[in-house]
């Protein structure tokens, strides 16, 4: 079509999705195919919500109290944020330690996902309750890469999620000697800040 596509793959129900280095790519790959194809359907993809979840709930807030409590009783997420165009809902509850607490996971759009986050903590009725990213992200244990898990790896080596070398973290020298953690997803990506395991939270290719 003399546009340049980045990535085709499959996904579920006989769906094919494009990937394009520009949105006039994009747009040119839309109009034609909708020409050449009758019985094909193009629509661009919608953006994931990003999830979280909040520790230790009372079981006796509903799901439209907790959300609620987001949005009333946090005045600090609320600075300039426009709740008409934010998406908020809870997803699930898993169970906690005391009988009469959960854990709640919640699905938001991404600007109050970085406030939460950033912040740590969120009030629900009378509770301070700390939240944390639960973002579904696969993450290979084999070579530490993002997007697979060990049984699709094509690596043959196991790698040190503390310093990156061929070996597994059980016998990392490093690790023994008191070395501080060199991330390996992170020096792969020329980042800056690689003075972390990569299972850390704290990995900005994690993040990204």
């Amino acid at each position: 079509m003399g546009v340049a596509v980045d990535r085709i793959r499959k996904a579920r129900r006989q769906k094919i999705v494009l990937s394009c280095s520009s949105v006039e790519d994009a747009k040119k790959i839309e109009e034609r195919l909708k020409i050449r194809g009758a019985d094909l359907k193009v629509a661009k993809p919608e953006m994931r919500l990003l999830t979280f979840i909040i520790r230790d709930v009372l079981k006796f807030n509903s799901d439209e109290d907790i959300v609620t409590s987001l949005r009333t009783q946090n005045r600090y997420l609320s600075e300039g944020l426009d709740w008409d165009k934010v998406r908020a809902r809870v997803c699930y509850q898993r169970r906690a330690r005391n009988d009469l607490e959960c854990y709640s996971v919640l699905e938001v759009s991404a600007e109050l996902y970085h406030r939460l986050i950033k912040t740590g903590f969120v009030y629900v009725e009378l509770q301070r309750r700390p939240v944390c990213d639960q973002s579904p992200l696969v993450q290979c244990s084999r070579c530490l890469d993002y997007g697979h898990r060990k049984r699709f790896c094509k690596e043959v080596s196991e790698r040190c999620a503390h310093c990156g070398g061929e070996h597994t973290g059980v016998i990392c020298w490093a690790r023994k000697e008191g070395e501080p953690p060199k991330c390996i997803n992170c020096t792969k990506a020329g980042c800056e800040d690689t003075a972390h395991g990569a299972f850390s939270s704290e990995c900005g290719v994690r993040a990204k």
